[in-house]
């Protein structure tokens, strides 16, 4: 595809200097952390989609989160699929108990990179507590307030969110779990507390220690709570006295949760490895899937030292329950001898317990932004299998972590 995905400039001004788009970033989309280490981590010059791309792009979220899914999926069922995941047993057990009572909704982030052919693959899923919410929301209307015209906007995943949280709550309040010591936790879930708040729905913010189990109910803060929003990675609950409390509301149906602890495998990077591990059983559709989408991916322990260093520029290694790109090694951007020890680093961690994939490394096609050429990692949600919208990042380099620079995206009519 011979297309230009461009971040196009909208004026010669820089739209944030204009101190009322700065408010409404901070008052009524709550980005607290515009600035990382004083440097801009947002903006709202728009990254632009031609219609080919925005629905390949389509495609390949849902293809990949189909299939990734599916494989994932096998750990509930297969004692030996499960073992190759290392999660802790009561993740184990929270996972269960939502597959067991069919506790499955899901929102998750499929991380697309755009290839040198102008193709996209994907290189994670997070399908655990996926964030951008409030740049999701509001870096476009605020495009659209700076002045930017045409296009389109796809993005409704918070709309889709609140519906979905307010449906399982089943008129019972919503619990919006986060890490109560970290504010840019705290603004996706007071955004979605306010959402859900504008739409009758009751919401409570709550520390992840907060829900126990009263009378067969989980309550927090005096109110029965009827879905949990749960904006805290699963493996970080370790050492909760109130673990098995939130596996029994969840296994008995009490509560539901989103993103399901069901889902807990697919967040694993590890679950591309035993996508292509299992490659042989997926239909001819899945099979295509895969090889259009998916960079080949491999456990990490199956490759040896010497290939792994001989090879230095073909491979990402990357911890498995890695988070906002720690602990993820671009081959490419180091030289011999720091890749060297990055690989004996990998390896010893592997050999004590940890799960690490070596990821086919993708060449991704720069695109042309106000800051100069950039790579871009286009997040596209996928709510319960279906596209919900886009989060973005651009980075001067291939490697996306907490100083990439977050920006609107816009979808071309035709």
């Amino acid at each position: 595809m011979d297309q230009v995905v461009e971040v196009r400039p909208i004026g010669p001004r820089d739209p944030l200097s204009d101190p009322m788009l700065r408010r409404e970033l901070a008052e009524r989309y709550l980005v607290w952390d515009a600035c990382v280490a004083g440097a801009r981590r947002v903006d709202v010059h728009p990254l632009i989609l031609p219609r080919a791309l925005h629905l390949r792009a389509v495609k390949a979220a849902e293809d990949v989160m189909r299939v990734v899914g599916k494989v994932a999926s096998r750990a509930h069922d297969d004692e030996r699929e499960r073992a190759l995941y290392r999660v802790p047993h009561f993740v184990e057990s929270l996972a269960a108990a939502s597959h067991a009572s069919g506790d499955d909704a899901v929102l998750a982030r499929v991380d697309l990179l755009l290839g040198e052919d102008g193709e996209w693959r994907a290189c994670e899923i997070n399908a655990d507590c996926p964030g951008g919410h409030n740049e999701a929301l509001g870096l476009p209307q605020l495009a659209r307030a700076a002045g930017f015209q045409g296009a389109t906007d796809p993005t409704r995943v918070t709309d889709l969110l609140v519906g979905r949280l307010a449906q399982l709550a089943h008129g019972r309040a919503v619990g919006l779990m986060h890490a109560t010591a970290y504010a840019e936790d705290l603004q996706v879930c007071a955004l979605i507390q306010r959402l859900l708040t504008k739409h009758g729905v009751r919401a409570v913010l709550l520390p992840p220690t907060s829900p126990k189990l009263h009378g067969g109910e989980l309550v927090a803060r005096g109110e029965r709570i009827g879905a949990l929003y749960r904006y805290f990675p699963a493996e970080y609950m370790e050492g909760q006295s109130n673990v098995d409390d939130v596996i029994t509301a969840v296994r008995s149906g009490a509560v539901r949760t989103l993103t399901s602890f069901a889902h807990i495998y697919t967040q694993s990077k590890l679950s591309f490895a035993r996508a292509w591990a299992h490659e042989a059983s997926l239909d001819d559709e899945e099979r295509s899937a895969l090889a259009s989408f998916i960079p080949a991916s491999l456990d990490a322990t199956t490759l040896s030292r010497e290939q792994l260093v001989a090879e230095r520029s073909s491979w990402v290694l990357k911890r498995a329950y890695g988070r906002v790109g720690d602990q993820v090694y671009v081959g490419e951007l180091f030289d011999a001898e720091g890749w060297r020890a990055i690989v004996g680093d990998v390896l010893s961690a592997c050999a004590k317990g940890e799960s690490w994939i070596a990821q086919r490394f993708v060449k991704q096609r720069s695109i042309p932004t106000p800051w100069g050429d950039r790579f871009v990692t286009l997040g596209a949600y996928v709510m319960d299998g279906r596209f919900a919208g886009y989060f973005a990042r651009i980075t001067p380099e291939s490697h996306v972590s907490h100083d990439a620079l977050c920006i609107p995206v816009f979808a071309e009519a035709a």
